[in-house]
């Protein structure tokens, strides 16, 4: 593995615990250094009321220094063993300080807990990280758990893009990594969508697609799955890629799993699709 660090970003305390564990075990393990990342923020003014900068200054140091005094008995205990640094930070969008107020180039990926409640799998901060997140973002869920899980990458092979082919090779080159760090299995998958009506109707066969899928690849992307030696690898299904990846992942014992987001927001982002958003519904991580 490589010298950077892990950076576990908390935005709150009451669930700093997780993403903390996650670190920990890799950071010992890789011999890796932590920086943990605080946020805290909270309007202080508006149109109709507004405080003296110096008053805004003091209240703001005062949070931070509260935020710290929580999180550092915290710490203490979660990463004991580990070299780790505490920066507690005032920004109303963590999403955007990691986008443009750090060097993320020193960072293997960002942890951080997956919010998880009755309501939502998510929190409107896990969904912004997913889509804008400069780093591999690592989502970890209190489950239990299991050791040797292995690793699926999940590809976009059928697109002629550049973007797309530097996005697999990402992809695949951050998923060997984990693979070789925690002595575990890699697999890729591509899915290969079938619309259910053609299915239906007898026009297209999902056997067939599969049967074929490989050879009908751009060349691109077929030269990058044998540059890495990953045929053997490379489970290819038909169907919907928010339903295949999760059963796929399931039957290959994979608790990882690693799949890549353009950031299409907006309009485009509704009319394009975000299957990494769709699949994030889909899947319950054991970690």
């Amino acid at each position: 593995m490589n010298n950077k660090k892990l950076l576990v970003l908390v935005d709150s305390v009451k669930y700093a615990k997780t993403a903390l564990q996650h670190a920990k075990q890799k950071a010992l393990k890789n011999n890796k250094c932590i920086d943990v990342v605080a946020f805290s923020f909270e309007e202080t003014g508006n149109i109709l009321f507004s405080l003296p900068p110096e008053k805004v200054l003091a209240i703001q140091d005062k949070q931070l220094s509260q935020l710290r005094a929580e999180l550092e008995p915290l710490l203490e205990k979660e990463l004991e063993g580990c070299d780790y640094v505490l920066q507690t930070v005032w920004h109303e969008s963590p999403e955007q300080w990691l986008n443009e107020g750090i060097n993320t180039s020193i960072y293997d990926m960002a942890i951080k807990t997956r919010h998880i409640d009755e309501d939502t799998q998510f929190s409107d901060l896990d969904w912004q990280l997913i889509r804008f997140s400069p780093i591999p973002l690592y989502l970890a869920a209190d489950n239990k758990w299991r050791k040797n899980n292995n690793v699926l990458a999940a590809l976009d092979l059928g697109s002629e893009k550049t973007s797309k082919y530097e996005l697999n090779q990402a992809i695949i080159n951050c998923g060997l990594d984990y693979a070789r760090s925690e002595g575990c299995e890699f697999f890729a998958c591509y899915t290969v969508h079938v619309s259910p009506i053609l299915r239906d109707l007898g026009i297209v066969f999902s056997d067939e697609q599969v049967l074929y899928a490989f050879e009908k690849l751009p060349a691109l992307q077929r030269n990058l799955i044998n540059e890495h030696n990953l045929r053997n690898k490379l489970h290819i299904k038909a169907g919907l890629a928010e339903q295949v990846i999760p059963s796929l992942s399931a039957k290959l014992d994979a608790g990882l799993v690693i799949i890549g987001s353009a950031g299409n927001s907006g309009i485009k982002g509704k009319l394009i699709g975000n299957t990494a958003e769709k699949l994030c519904v889909y899947l319950k991580p054991t970690f």
